[in-house]
C-alpha cells in the first residue's frame, strides 16, 4: 500500500489528526522528520502525518474542503 504525505506539524497535532482520520475510516500513519529527536515527551517534536494513497482525495474532502469557503 503505497502512503501519501498529508500533514507535517507538531506530534500534539498530528496525533488528533490521526485519530480524527481513523474515526472516518482512514488508516493514517505518523512519522518522525527527525528520527534522532525521539524524546516521548516532546509534543512539539514534527512528525508528517501520512495516509493511503487511495484515502488522499476523502482525506483532503474532510479536512480541506469545509474550511474553503472561510478563507
Amino acid at each position: 500500500m503505497a502512503l501519501k504525505h498529508f500533514f507535517t506539524g507538531p506530534w500534539i497535532k498530528g496525533d488528533l489528526l490521526q485519530a480524527w482520520l481513523e474515526q472516518h475510516g482512514i488508516e493514517a500513519t505518523i512519522e518522525a522528520v527527525d528520527p534522532t529527536a525521539t524524546d516521548p515527551d516532546d509534543l512539539d517534536r514534527e512528525v508528517r502525518v501520512l495516509v493511503p494513497e487511495s484515502d488522499f482525495p476523502k482525506a483532503h474532502a474532510l479536512f480541506f474542503t469545509e474550511r474553503e469557503g472561510e478563507l
